[in-house]
């Protein structure tokens, strides 16, 4: 007959915790409490279960026997045969003993273990993430500590196996279970080159604060040099984020003599900052926002320093600095940009000479009725200040407004508008070796717009489309004086655009084919027709979307771009496939021109390809190409796998990649890598990298 006793410990005496015991049997001797079968044990640090326990109510000692689980908290949970504890102390002894992290997936196996209140010590163990039958890595240690407050496991004598077999023996070992935020090292970064050496980077976290945290990020390369950097990254109010970022390494001489370096030092600085309700917190009827990016490096080799691998390079390094206030219907901007050209035009070798944006003010009034519903209203206005040290500068201002009215037809059928448009620009220039000291340019011009917006069901799809035809006819204009290269202007003439868009949906309202075409004829330009415009998108299931852009040039009489895409998607492989074809004579169909050609001087054909697959169990193969067609030879290109189990992964790639450098001629080389990239990672001890690669130069 199934019983059920329940004791609490006596409201006389003094135990610092109430202990509810269930179990199918359940007697008290004194206070001694003794109970058999399916035994539960409550307190308030832990819940246990066992076949059989003694609990003494008067010192809490506890002792468990057979099919022993102890819950402690929400992240640890220990089985085992046989364990002493005092509840009150929360000291005892396990044998033997298993012993899960939850937030870590971590288990350690043990013959006994020493239990305390923030640690355990294990003797004769096996720590391991994996599966606890045959797991696929482990550690075999012959004593350990394990931190539950701090979450740092210590290990003696380890040796590391993979599978059954022993790779690795280290006389001490240590790592954290910690997911969390907080202080301490990071995950370190290995790799080994054939011209740059050894590499090895130990990042080191540092979390004082809620607020705020620090990483630093020392590294060193044995054939190249060494070098450190650090991010600080802050909150400091709800609605904002920033960082400060910088470094610097230090070449060894023989290096950057061997590989013709401009400098033997690599430095730089990047702060950014993200702001919105800067003012709004005070006034409620506005909206702004504030966005910094400022970068600073003496050269390009400051971001191939960073970090082993190789990161994208612009030759421009751009600082931009944006702020914005918006009230009802006014909107006001201020933008400045700032450039370091890392490879200027020689014979300069500074950056004197490239032209920076700052600022510019911008000022915009958004679409409003005036005096009738139909009659719209907007106006734009930009200051920009073109400035370097050497060359010629500008000031530029600029003012748009267009005026519009709106009709509508044979029951909104047909839809007309009617707009005029004004554009003025005032240019003043400084440092100019022309003596032309202004430039002056305004026009208005008229727009008219003819467009209807159509739909019908058919039997097995549905069909909307957009019919429009737009004609710009420029009324006056006048320019006056010298208008710089760098200068954009609004100078499109007489010309009449016709525009079809069109979607076509199957029966369950999924889009199946979008579709559109467009053409421009000038009336005033040497060549009257821009290119003819046609890009259609058709979407063979909801896993295959194939992609045609096609532009045709008149003037040429011929195909001056044309891209194929074809992309595909499911749980299993993803692909895409995009060839690229661009004629030296390609030209935008835009409104804005800068007063010089824009076409290029080569024609531009690329191959571009990615693949995924997960076909196999635990395995991502993966590869990618950029093909120069025009040049018959491949810019970049890789090729590889990745396996990846519940504790460990590890992906081998072969891979080519362009890195920069400067030289000590102020000539920016790029240096061809390719070679084999291996990576092992283990969760949660980290990861190691080895890097084979040889290194041919070429240049720019």
């Amino acid at each position: 007959m199934l019983s059920l006793g329940s004791l609490w410990a006596a409201p006389t005496q003094k135990t610092p915790q109430d202990v509810e015991v269930l179990a199918n049997n359940v007697s008290k001797e004194g206070t001694l409490v003794h109970a058999v079968g399916n035994v539960v044990l409550y307190s308030p640090k832990y819940l246990i279960t066992a076949d059989e326990a003694f609990y003494d109510q008067a010192n809490g000692d506890l002792e468990l026997f057979g099919n022993i689980t102890l819950l402690e908290g929400v992240n640890y949970a220990s089985r085992s045969g046989h364990t002493k504890i005092n509840l009150n102390t929360d000291k005892g002894v396990s044998d033997p003993l298993f012993f899960f992290d939850e937030s870590s997936d971590v288990w350690i196996k043990c013959e006994n273990a020493i239990l305390n209140p923030d640690t355990y010590i294990t003797q004769k163990s096996i720590v391991s993430s994996c599966n606890t039958q045959d797991p696929d890595w482990k550690i075999a240690f012959t004593s350990g500590e394990f931190d539950k407050e701090n979450k740092w496991l210590h290990l003696y004598n380890p040796v590391f196996y993979a599978g059954d077999v022993p790779v690795l023996y280290l006389p001490y070992f240590s790592f954290t279970t910690d997911k969390t935020r907080r202080t301490g090292l990071l995950k370190p970064e290995f790799g080994m080159s054939s011209k740059e050496g050894f590499y090895y980077m130990q990042p080191i976290y540092f979390a004082p604060d809620v607020n705020y945290d620090v990483e630093l990020r020392p590294q060193i390369r044995t054939n190249r040099g060494e070098g450190m950097h650090g991010t600080y990254r802050f909150v400091d109010s709800a609605y904002s984020n920033g960082s400060i970022t910088t470094g610097y390494f230090k070449e060894h001489s023989d290096y950057a003599k061997d590989e013709n370096l401009k400098n033997d030092s690599h430095y730089g600085l990047q702060v950014t900052y993200d702001r919105s309700q800067l003012l709004s917190e005070k006034y409620n009827n506005i909206e702004d926002g504030l966005w910094f990016d400022i970068n600073y490096l003496n050269d390009i080799d400051y971001y191939n320093t960073m970090r082993n691998e190789t990161l994208g390079y612009d030759k421009l390094v751009t600082s931009r600095f944006n702020y914005y206030v918006k009230h009802d219907q006014d909107y006001i901007g201020l933008y400045t940009k700032y450039y370091i050209d890392t490879n200027p035009p020689l014979p300069r070798t500074d950056n004197k000479g490239t032209l920076q944006e700052l600022p510019t003010l911008h000022y915009h009034h958004f679409t409003n009725p005036l005096l009738l519903d139909n009659l719209l209203y907007s106006v734009d206005y930009q200051a920009h200040n073109y400035t370097r040290s050497e060359g010629i500068t500008a000031f530029q201002n600029e003012f748009n407004a267009p005026f519009t009215l709106y009709f509508s037809f044979l029951e909104d059928y047909l839809h007309a508008s009617v707009s005029e448009n004004i554009y003025a620009t005032h240019i003043a220039y400084g440092n100019d070796d022309t003596q032309e000291n202004e430039g002056k340019y305004w026009r208005n011009y008229h727009k008219f717009s003819l467009y209807t917006e159509l739909s019908k069901p058919y039997d097995n799809f549905y069909h909307t489309m957009y019919l429009g035809i737009d004609q710009i006819l420029p009324s006056k204009e006048d320019e006056n004086g010298y208008v710089a290269n760098f200068i954009a202007l609004n100078t499109l003439t007489k010309s009449t655009s016709l525009t079809l868009k069109e979607f076509f949906y199957n029966e369950d309202g999924e889009k199946k084919v979008s579709h559109t075409l467009k053409q421009i004829y000038y009336s005033d330009y040497d060549y009257k027709y821009g290119n003819l415009e046609n890009d259609l998108k058709y979407y063979i299931t909801d896993k295959i979307y194939l992609g045609h852009t096609l532009h045709y040039s008149h003037e040429f009489s011929k195909v001056s771009r044309n891209q194929v895409s074809i992309n595909y998607a499911d749980d299993i492989y993803s692909t895409s496939l995009r060839y690229t074809y661009q004629d030296k004579t390609y030209r935008e169909n835009t409104i804005y021109k800068v007063s010089q050609d824009i076409s290029s001087n080569k024609d531009y054909s690329f191959v571009t390809l990615y693949a995924d697959s997960k076909y196999f169990t635990h395995y991502n193969v993966f590869t990618s190409v950029d093909y120069d067609v025009q040049d018959d030879q491949f810019r970049s290109w890789n090729i590889g796998f990745k396996k990846s189990l519940k504790c460990w992964d590890y992906s081998i790639q072969y891979r080519d990649k362009i890195t920069p450098k400067l030289t000590s001629a102020s000539v920016v080389d790029s240096v061809n890598r390719e070679g084999i990239m291996f990576m092992f990672n283990i969760y949660p001890l980290g990861s190691v990298g080895y890097d084979l690669s040889k290194e041919s130069e070429q240049k720019f």
